[in-house]
């Protein structure tokens, strides 16, 4: 298995980052909106519930694609025994390669953030009393990329919690 992974022997690491990136996120979508419509409790709500939606539809997406990809190996193994080779060794070469391999799915929590962002932006842009509609939206975005990098990274370096069968 990938070496980096060793870092999820720290349960309380993992924990933190977690709660890190949940109520981190839930701060920086209410700072960032509090900035560009302070006096809208709806734009409030709508920035509290951005990031921590997409980090939960993320990690629920990057468990989809992992599982996905270890179903694609073992189905893989199957076809090769049928044809020329025994399914025990077929196997065992898939899945060596499957641990060799990175940490698959990780890219699902850039386009995931940047839609849920981007749909958050909009929202808040259309209430009223927005002084600048491009701005909020922009600034959404901008927030829902660097959270979604800061994710993907955590997740490639085993910070966050693996799919079981990676």
């Amino acid at each position: 298995m990938n070496q980096d992974i060793s870092k999820l022997e720290h349960p309380l690491r993992t924990t933190a980052i977690v709660g890190f990136l949940f109520f981190g996120g839930m701060a920086l979508g209410v700072i960032a909106s509090l900035i560009l419509v302070p006096s809208s409790s709806i734009a409030m709500f709508i920035g509290f519930l951005a990031l921590p939606l997409s980090f939960g539809l993320g990690m629920s997406m990057w468990y989809s694609v992992a599982n996905a990809d270890m179903l694609q190996k073992i189905g893989r193994a199957l076809l090769n025994s049928m044809r020329n080779r025994n399914l025990t060794e077929s196997l065992r070469e898939e899945l060596r390669t499957f641990y060799e391999s990175p940490i698959q799915g990780t890219r699902v929590f850039l386009p995931v953030t940047l839609i849920i962002t981007f749909a958050c932006g909009v929202i808040i842009a259309c209430l009223p009393g927005v002084p600048n509609m491009d701005a909020v939206v922009v600034a959404f975005l901008t927030l829902g990329l660097g959270y979604s990098l800061l994710v993907t990274w955590l997740a490639r370096q085993g910070y966050l919690p693996q799919p079981k069968g990676s």
